[in-house]
């Protein structure tokens, strides 16, 4: 890979970060209290509760450049969580995720995200482990050694054209309690090794990255 090419590549996910904030800044910004030294963006509304972009941009000290999204549905309401992930390094984009992560699995939003992923293929898929099989969807975008542009930014093109699908559709709350799903959910998140391991690499110390992860990522309710 050329340098111009790894550079477009850092550039294509700066624009996506770029296109993320203002999407979502249309909604209320709020503070839960988290201080970290890398970008962290939370909003809320009507439609749900919470809504978390964290970008650790380390390409200067460590060549890595890290994005994380998920939104929440309020608790009354069985839309699934909106998830988004990607690690991208100096020479390719080692993984990236994309899910409508199940909490009612009847809900109408699984099969709008099924139709729209189905058509699309990916030039290597990454297999989940098992934490990950306990709930993703099976349509889940999981592709890795992304080395194409254009292949990136179709990933990209997904992730935001299923934000509006899915920010159109979230907010229909009715009497049931979903909690204990989306409680779930963040448990099994927190279970995946290599967060830790990546933070770690990157210089930051573990009590840090446990508080991250516990409180900021993935807090259970």
């Amino acid at each position: 890979m050329t340098e111009s090419l790894e550079s477009t590549i850092f550039t294509s996910l700066e624009r996506a970060k770029e296109w993320l904030v203002s999407e979502l800044s249309v909604y209320e910004t709020y503070d839960e209290g988290h201080r970290y030294p890398w970008d962290n963006y939370l909003w809320r509304d009507e439609k749900f509760r919470r809504a978390h972009l964290d970008v650790v941009d380390a390409r200067d000290t460590k060549r890595l450049y890290m994005m994380h999204l998920t939104v929440f549905p309020h608790t009354d309401d069985g839309s699934p969580v909106f998830g988004f992930d990607l690690i991208a390094g100096p020479k390719k984009v080692t993984g990236a995720f994309h899910d409508f992560s199940p909490i009612d699995k009847n809900h109408e939003m699984l099969l709008g995200f099924k139709e729209r992923v189905t058509p699309m293929t990916w030039s290597k898929k990454r297999e989940l482990p098992e934490w990950a099989r306990n709930i993703f969807s099976e349509d889940m975008v999981s592709a890795g050694f992304i080395t194409d542009v254009e292949e990136l930014e179709s990933v990209i093109g997904l992730v935001k054209a299923n934000l509006r699908y899915y920010l159109s559709k979230v907010g229909e709350r009715g009497d049931i309690d979903f909690t204990d799903a989306q409680n779930k959910y963040c448990f099994w998140q927190k279970q995946n090794p290599h967060t830790p391991k990546v933070m770690a690499a990157l210089g930051y110390q573990d009590e840090e990255v446990n508080k991250f992860i516990q409180e900021c990522l993935f807090p259970e309710r």
